[in-house]
């Protein structure tokens, strides 16, 4: 292989990384997240560690602590969202919670 075919086989593996990275962080990323948090509150509140009462409390109280991080902007929702969330949804409250200034 040539010293140029190398240079540019590098330079896109580097391109395909970092785009690769972006497309996971922007999509993925976030589901993994939410996914994941939404099955420890559900456990929490089926093995009654929590109150159903007290998910969109907690979402309030993890927003605090999760401010301007990957987590946290996971579960940011826009105020049509937050108006449309279901009320039986342990997951929905608690994203209403995250979202909540």
């Amino acid at each position: 292989m040539s010293l140029k075919k190398f240079a540019s086989t590098c330079v896109w593996i580097v391109i395909g990384g970092v785009a690769g990275w972006l497309i996971n962080s922007a999509t993925v990323g976030k589901y993994n997240v939410i996914n994941a948090t939404c099955s420890v509150i559900n456990a929490a509140v089926d093995n009654k560690l929590v109150a159903e009462d007290q998910v969109r409390f907690l979402g309030k109280a993890s927003q605090k602590h999760l401010l301007n991080t990957a987590a946290g902007d996971a579960f940011q929702l826009d105020e049509k969202h937050v108006q449309a969330a279901s009320s039986s949804s342990n997951c929905s409250q608690f994203m209403v919670g995250m979202s909540s200034h």
